[in-house]
């Protein structure tokens, strides 16, 4: 008797172990989402002409580094002559240590599934099913929410540089910071309001 709860704890243990690995997993590719995101921004490719559904009069291809990352970067920089070589550093090397913990934690997958008897493919996805839905719900919305703001941001700044392109006066430049200031606060409103409902 004994011996068969013991055997039933350890393999308990050991699937518990299986679905933490995996929860780890699905937290990288979150995140790897998040600042492959930056990253495009930053490298112009945040935009995809073809899949956009709207004519856009302004470009789409400029490098635009988004606030949060030129705020972590460039706080820790005395020289900032290179703002974009400093950016697009920063933000392959998290990528790439987000890279390499995935496959650390992949690795790890594939070593404690292997060792586990009977473990299948439809084991794994009713622990994905059940992390997705239970534990990763709300860091996934939060992540959807910031790749939101990253697009709309990407968008005001290019509408921006667009218009300074063309020959202003002072008084049509500071009425159009005014307007996309409030435009901004706005719409950063509205997805706060939206991610909140999709909380509740």
């Amino acid at each position: 008797m004994t011996t068969a709860t013991e055997k039933l704890n350890n393999n308990m243990d050991e699937l518990r172990k299986v679905a933490i690995v995996l929860y780890k997993i699905m937290v990288i590719q979150t995140y790897q989402y998040l600042w492959k995101t930056y990253f495009k921004s930053g490298t112009g490719q945040l935009i995809i002409p073809s899949e956009t559904k709207q004519k856009l009069s302004y470009s789409t291809t400029l490098p635009i580094w988004s606030k949060e990352i030129k705020t972590i970067v460039l706080s820790n920089k005395k020289d900032t002559t290179n703002e974009n070589e400093i950016c697009l550093k920063f933000t392959d090397g998290h990528l790439y240590t987000l890279q390499h913990q995935l496959k650390q934690y992949q690795q790890e997958l594939n070593i404690k599934a292997n060792n586990y008897p009977g473990y299948t493919l439809s084991i794994q996805e009713m622990f994905l099913t059940y992390i997705e839905e239970n534990l990763n719900s709300s860091l996934s919305k939060k992540i959807k929410h910031q790749v939101e703001l990253i697009h709309y941001d990407y968008h005001i700044r290019a509408l921006k540089l667009e218009y300074f392109r063309h020959t202003s006066n002072e008084y049509q430049r500071q009425l159009m910071k005014q307007i996309c200031q409030s435009k901004y606060e706005q719409e950063t409103s509205e997805q706060e309001y939206e991610f909140l409902k999709q909380q509740i």
